[in-house]
C-alpha cells in the first residue's frame, strides 16, 4: 500500500502552533528543547513540509514541547527566520551552503558568510517531471524546451543546471520561464513549462498526476561522463534510484538526484538543545517512520555522517560519537570546513572594507574569493538574476 504523501489533518494540526514565539527572555525548555520550538521550511504541499511536520509531531509528543512550522518559498525567507531568531532551526535546501559561503542572496552587507551548522541530514530524492505526451525521456531531450527559473532559489536552479549538464546542455539551450517554486505543478499542467524540479513525493505532484499523464526523466548512473558533469556543478548530489512516487508503477524505479535537505542551525545554538532534538528524532523514529513516503529515509542509521559543504553542529557530533559513527575522516573534513569558514569571515571583512557597489557585490565577491584561493568551480555571479 502506498504511503500517504501528506499527514492526516489531525497530525498536521498538532504539528502547528498558531501562537507566537516567546521572546529571548521568556524561553522555556521542555524535554531539552525550547517551548515553543519553531522550525522554518518549504511551503505546505511540498514533501519537505510533510516530512518536517511528521517529525515535528513525533518530537512534540516525545518531549512535550510545542512545535511550530513557519514556511517560505524562498531561500532567503527560510534563512531569515533563523537569523532573526523567529525560528530555532530550519529544514533547508542548499541555502545553508550558500549562507555558509556568503554566496547568491547572501553576498551583501546584511548577510555575508554565516556560521550555519548541519543538525540532521536525511536524504531525499528529487527529479524532473514532464508531460508524458512530450516524449522527454532524458535531460538531452530538454533542448529547446521551456524550463523554470525559480525566483530567489539558487539551490533549485543549480540542480536544474546540473540536470542540463548531464544532458550536455546549458541554459543557453533552453527557454527560461521565471516562477516561484510552488507554482511549478500548475505551470506544467497548463503547458507554461515543459518540466518541473521538486522532491518527488510532494502532495501537489500526486494531484498533478490525477490531472495529466506525467513521467519522470530518468538518469543512467553508469554514464560516467554525464555524472562527472553533474559533480562539477554540485558536490552534494548522488545519482540513486527512488520509487513509490506519483507516475510510477508499483516496484518501478527511476534514477534521480538524492541528497540531503538537512535540519540546520546556527553555530551558537546550544549543543545540549541540538543533542536533545537529535535524540528525540532518533529514539522515536518508529513513531513517524511510515507517516509519509519519504520518512523511512529519516532512519538514524541512514542519515549522513560525513560533512560535505558545511560543518556539522557539535551537538550532532556528540550524538555520532556515542554511536561510534564519527570517523577520523569525518573529523578531518569537519576541520577543513571550519578552517574555510574562518577564512571566509576574514576575507569578507576585508572585501567589505573596499565598499563594493551593491549591484556588483556578488560578482566582485566571487572574483575576490578566486583571487584569495577560496573560489569554487560552481561559483556563478548570475545565480539569482
Amino acid at each position: 500500500m502506498r504511503r500517504l504523501p501528506m499527514l492526516t489533518a489531525a497530525a498536521a494540526a498538532s504539528a502547528l502552533l498558531l501562537s507566537g514565539c516567546a521572546g529571548p527572555d521568556e524561553t522555556t525548555m521542555v524535554g531539552g528543547i525550547r517551548d515553543p520550538f519553531v522550525i522554518s521550511t518549504y511551503g505546505t504541499g511540498t514533501s519537505t513540509y510533510a516530512d518536517t511536520a511528521a517529525v515535528s509531531d513525533a518530537v512534540s509528543q516525545a518531549t512535550g514541547s510545542r512545535v511550530r512550522i513557519i514556511t517560505s518559498d524562498t531561500a532567503i525567507g527560510r534563512m531569515a527566520a533563523m537569523k532573526s531568531g523567529a525560528a530555532v532551526m530550519g529544514r533547508l535546501g542548499d541555502e545553508y551552503i550558500f549562507a555558509y559561503e556568503g554566496l547568491n542572496e547572501f553576498a551583501n552587507e546584511d548577510w555575508g558568510p554565516q556560521d550555519t551548522r548541519v543538525v540532521w541530514a536525511p536524504l531525499s530524492p528529487h527529479s524532473l517531471l514532464s508531460r508524458t505526451a512530450d516524449d522527454i525521456e532524458t535531460p538531452a531531450d530538454l533542448k529547446g524546451q521551456k524550463i523554470p527559473k525559480i525566483t530567489a532559489n539558487p539551490s533549485v536552479n543549480g540542480k536544474i543546471d546540473a540536470y542540463l549538464a548531464y544532458g550536455g546542455l546549458t541554459r543557453d539551450d533552453v527557454e527560461e520561464v521565471e516562477m516561484a517554486y510552488g507554482e511549478q505543478p500548475e505551470a506544467l499542467r497548463q503547458g507554461q513549462i515543459d518540466m518541473l524540479y521538486q522532491q518527488v513525493y510532494g502532495a501537489t505532484l500526486y494531484e498533478l498526476e490525477s490531472q495529466v499523464d506525467v513521467s519522470w526523466i530518468d538518469l543512467d548512473p553508469d554514464d560516467d561522463e554525464a555524472v562527472d558533469r553533474i559533480e562539477e556543478l554540485t558536490e552534494s548530489v548522488n545519482v540513486l534510484p527512488f520509487d513509490g512516487a506519483p507516475a510510477q508503477e508499483e516496484g518501478e524505479e527511476t534514477h534521480g538526484f538524492v541528497y540531503t535537505l538537512p535540519i540546520t542551525a546556527m553555530e551558537e545554538t546550544s549543543d545540549d538543545e541540538v543533542y536533545a532534538l537529535i535524540s528525540a528524532m532518533a529514539e522515536n523514529f518508529e513513531v513517524y517512520e511510515n507517516t509519509t513516503v519519504n520518512t523511512p529515509r529519516w532512519n538514524p542509521e541512514d542519515v549522513e555522517d560525513m560533512p560535505r559543504e558545511a560543518p556539522f553542529h557539535d551537538g550532532l557530533i556528540r550524538w555520532l560519537e556515542e554511536q561510534d559513527r564519527w570517523t577520523p575522516e569525518a573529523r578531518e573534513k569537519q576541520d577543513e570546513l571550519l578552517e574555510r569558514g574562518e577564512r571566509l569571515d576574514a576575507e569578507w571583512a576585508e572585501f567589505q572594507a573596499t565598499e563594493p557597489a551593491a549591484d556588483e557585490e556578488l560578482a566582485l565577491w566571487i572574483e575576490w574569493r578566486a583571487q584569495n584561493g577560496l573560489g569554487k568551480a560552481n561559483d556563478d555571479p548570475n545565480a539569482i538574476e
